[in-house]
């Protein structure tokens, strides 16, 4: 009987190998981003830092945030901690008396739907939770803050920087900067 389920397993595991590209879960031809032509050259350090700071500019002068602070990181973009990295930029904006602040995270997300150059949601293969929108590669998500009366915004680069990051984990206070529109 022993030789029975032995065989039995042998033979599932064949044809798991045989059929395994086949599975839904595994990318297709369809599904797989294609390069039509030349494509960019991967972004300097500063370039990353401006796309996601001069996002985070934007998105105070478009909602009228008053902005508590704000901070820049590098970070990486697989489970491994190499490159590509992206930029982030994390801020906590006020709240206003008797304002609640999920409700002003989607008011702040419509708002900048609203504007050229944005659209609702996350840009193609991101799921985050929280209002979200984009403008190309960049995601800002909006919501909630640590105490009732701070909101939060995060802002995330594309993930094409290749250099190398992995020692930089500092949190860079932006706040001025960014206030400074």
């Amino acid at each position: 009987m022993t030789t029975g389920i032995s065989r039995h397993v042998a033979a599932l595991l064949i044809a798991m190998s045989a059929v395994g590209g086949c599975s839904p879960m595994s990318p297709s031809d369809q599904s797989t981003p294609k390069a039509d032509g030349p494509t960019a050259p991967p972004p300097s350090d500063a370039e990353s830092r401006a796309q996601v700071v001069d996002t985070a500019k934007d998105v105070v002068r478009a909602a009228d945030l008053r902005v508590t602070y704000a901070s820049f990181q590098w970070e990486w973009c697989n489970d491994q901690g190499d490159p590509p990295f992206h930029g982030r930029v994390d801020m906590a904006f006020e709240v206003p008396p008797g304002a609640d602040s999920q409700g002003l995270g989607r008011q702040i997300a419509a708002t900048l739907a609203e504007l050229p150059g944005w659209a609702p949601g996350p840009p193609p293969g991101f799921q985050p939770a929280g209002d979200v929108v984009h403008r190309g590669g960049v995601m800002v998500i909006v919501g909630p803050g640590n105490y009732p009366e701070r909101g939060a915004v995060e802002i995330y680069g594309e993930c094409r920087n290749m250099n190398d990051h992995r020692d930089d984990n500092e949190l860079t206070d932006i706040t001025a900067e960014v206030r400074a529109g």
